[in-house]
């Protein structure tokens, strides 16, 4: 019996390894290549180290809680990649009561939001009943965000992130190019996620912005037709952000009346999906590789080989 029960949690153990809930990450833990949050819920990131800088996590009341995570890419000191998601669970008893509140920081806050703006690089959404998903890119102006006197909203730099950059002696850079979204459908499940994805333009194209103010940029569509440079780099960044944005479809199981027409900007959907598919592939064959590395089975050259073969 002690035998059979040894197996039983053992069995368990090796299932928890294997897919991991990353919500459960603690401050400075790192994830690789992927966010997962079960078997069946895995969204792929852009591939390396990301280590989580800040966590806020809240029960509300009845059953409601919110929880949100900041992870960061760094090169030396200063973070070049921003990965934040978020997510409000057990809204289906409340459904009626909240609805109104979703939408509202949503479609109709004071800054930013699912709505025309002037800033915005690109916007599309869909928005049925309860149900939304939107999808918007635009520039990251991290003064206006960091400082909360200066942007009341603080959405996106939250008091952990601050404290995090001054006790590590964090250069933040001054932009980064960013995409958002946000999906909520009771049909697939009772929770509203929100998620930020931004890249530095000097990470993503190897280019230094001119002006670095949310409305002073070259990257502000008022200004974007007078630097072709930055207008290229624009266009490829909202390109990347919608091969990211079918991959938060598929991460929250969109169903396919819900998700966004995106073809205007990626000519060869189809193709891209493959390149999803086999993206995920890649990840599940990292995971297997660093459980056969932290078992003892590889040695860490054999490790870096492997990893380095499957990547290339």
């Amino acid at each position: 019996m002690k035998k059979l029960l040894a197996i039983i949690v053992l069995s368990l153990l090796w299932s928890a390894n294997v897919y991991p809930n990353d919500w459960y990450t603690m401050v400075n833990e790192k994830i690789y290549d992927e966010f997962k949050v079960n078997k069946k819920m895995k969204l792929p990131l852009d591939s390396g180290e990301w280590i989580l800088i800040a966590k806020d996590s809240e029960h509300i009341t009845h059953g409601i809680a919110i929880s949100s995570l900041t992870f960061v890419q760094l090169k030396k000191n200063i973070p070049i990649k921003i990965f934040e998601i978020s997510r409000a669970t057990g809204l289906s008893k409340w459904q009626s009561y909240l609805t109104s509140i979703i939408e509202g920081a949503i479609f109709l806050p004071k800054e930013d939001g699912c709505m025309k703006r002037q800033h915005y690089n690109y916007l599309n959404f869909y928005k049925r009943g309860s149900a939304h998903n939107c999808m918007i890119v635009k520039i990251l102006d991290v003064q206006r965000a960091l400082n909360p006197s200066d942007y009341d909203a603080d959405k996106v730099f939250t008091l952990g992130i601050r404290k995090w950059v001054k006790k590590n002696n964090i250069v933040m850079p001054k932009l980064f190019l960013a995409y958002e979204t946000s999906f909520i459908s009771m049909v697939v499940r009772d929770q509203w996620y929100t998620m930020l994805y931004a890249v530095t333009p000097e990470e993503f194209a190897n280019y230094k912005p001119k002006y670095t103010s949310r409305d002073g940029t070259e990257f502000h569509p008022d200004n974007i037709n007078n630097y072709p440079k930055a207008k290229s780099i624009m266009k490829d960044w909202i390109e990347n952000s919608a091969k990211k944005h079918l991959e938060f479809e598929d991460f929250q199981k969109a169903k396919k009346y819900q998700r966004i027409d995106l073809s205007s900007i990626i000519q060869f959907t189809s193709t891209v999906n493959k390149d999803v598919k086999s993206n995920k592939n890649i990840s599940d064959q990292l995971i297997k590789l660093n459980e056969l590395y932290q078992s003892g089975a590889l040695t860490q050259d054999e490790f870096n080989k492997a990893k380095k073969k499957l990547l290339n």
